[in-house]
């Protein structure tokens, strides 16, 4: 190995150390509130659905094409494929306040169905929590795995210091070797193999770093979506919250009960 093959081994464990840094820590908002899109308006609340057509580019089979050889005879078969427009039938419903489309949580919100208010009062606890330890599960996968790529930094520089420098002490002694040539190979071979298994530890020590940082940083950023509450934001469900909260308003528009007439009538 010449001395700038050798240079090439130690830079080479040098640009597997140097890369790959874990992501930065992850900012939380100080306080999470979730704002309801649209505001209760006193109209009763329904669900309307429709289907509707619409068309897909797919690949199909257009046909099939014969195989025969020289004399004519039939010796295969093969399909002919393409792209085509296809038509297919889709659906979709929506919640609409009076004439207003809205939001299935903003509906359920002004419906103040009960099933929702429980749930949506535990997963914003939830959402606090994770916003709270987002930091605490950053620093803590930094720290658990830091040891290790600090390991895995050592055994690379060792292991590819000494196969390159051992390559560059070969290539400058080769008319007068120190030790034969086998075993002059062995030990640069068996350099770059620990090169490697530092390498390995190393990056293995960054995978667990990124992983820990993708889920501080996923903590961080958690926030209230519909597909939180599958149970209670399906079509079905909200047509049962409509039908319950149209009840109530119906209800509450009607006019009082006339007062009943306590006086006793007198006799004649």
């Amino acid at each position: 190995m010449n001395a700038r093959a050798s240079l090439m081994v130690v830079g080479l464990g040098l640009a597997v150390v140097g890369c790959s840094i874990p992501k930065p820590p992850p900012t939380a908002p100080d306080e999470y509130d979730y704002k309801f899109e649209y505001k209760k308006t006193g109209e009763p609340l329904s669900v309307e659905g429709q289907s509707f057509t619409y068309t897909t580019t797919e690949r199909v089979e257009l046909g099939e094409e014969q195989i025969r050889d020289a004399q004519g005879r039939l010796v295969g078969s093969s399909r002919i494929y393409g792209n085509q427009q296809v038509a297919r039938r889709g659906y979709q419903w929506d919640v609409y306040q009076g004439r207003q489309r809205i939001d299935v949580l903003s509906a359920l919100h002004i419906a103040r169905d009960q099933a929702f208010e429980e749930a949506f009062e535990e997963r914003i606890v939830e959402i606090r929590e994770n916003h709270a330890n987002s930091m605490s599960v950053y620093e803590k996968g930094i720290k658990d795995n830091s040891g290790k790529r600090s390991t895995g930094m050592i055994v690379t520089g060792v292991g590819y210091g000494l196969a390159g420098g051992w390559a560059i002490v070969a290539a400058a002694t080769k008319d007068d070797p120190l030790i034969p040539t086998g075993a002059s190979t062995g030990i640069i071979i068996g350099g770059v193999i620990v090169g490697a298994i530092g390498t390995w530890i190393y990056q293995s020590a960054l995978g667990g770093m990124r992983r820990e940082a993708e889920k501080a940083t996923a903590m961080a950023n958690d926030k209230i979506s519909s597909s939180d509450f599958p149970k209670l934001t399906t079509e079905d469900y909200l047509h049962d919250v409509a039908r319950s909260y149209n009840k109530k308003l119906v209800a509450e528009a009607a006019p009082p009960p006339p007062p009943k007439d306590t006086k006793k009538k007198k006799k004649k």
